[in-house]
């Protein structure tokens, strides 16, 4: 965690939380999560935390790449963002699924988003989310 506290330092970057290294890898290893902006700044943020199952190492090993002009981001894919979405279930989620739905529908792998809503226990028949 030094290294990478003293780079982003380095880079212009600082944790949002208070806290040295150390305590900002307890942290991490409790399960809770840190935030890092850009200096003098507190927005936009990054949330970052350690994966902790099988969905997070999904997202992470087939992550999507976002072209914004010269930038990259990375999303999780869409395939498993609309059933935890649906999984969250608060109504702000539920419309971001629909959402997301509406956008992707003929372009995502439907087994596969099947397979994660399955898992996830959730269903999006009643929200126009047929698969």
């Amino acid at each position: 965690m030094d290294t990478f506290y003293l780079k982003l330092k380095q880079s212009r970057y600082y944790v949002i939380n208070p806290g040295d290294a150390n305590d900002l890898y307890e942290m991490l290893e409790e399960d809770l999560r840190i935030r890092i902006a850009i200096e003098d700044t507190i927005i936009p943020n990054i949330e970052l935390k350690f994966l902790k199952d099988d969905f997070e190492r999904f997202a992470i090993d087939n992550r999507l790449t976002v072209v914004l002009g010269d930038r990259r981001l990375h999303i999780s894919p869409i395939e498993l963002q609309i059933p935890y979405k649906l999984y969250l279930g608060s109504d702000k989620d539920v419309e971001d699924a629909v959402y997301l739905w509406e956008i992707f529908k003929d372009k995502i792998d439907l087994k596969l988003m099947k397979k994660f809503m399955d898992a996830l226990g959730v269903s999006g028949e009643e929200y126009g989310i047929k698969v």
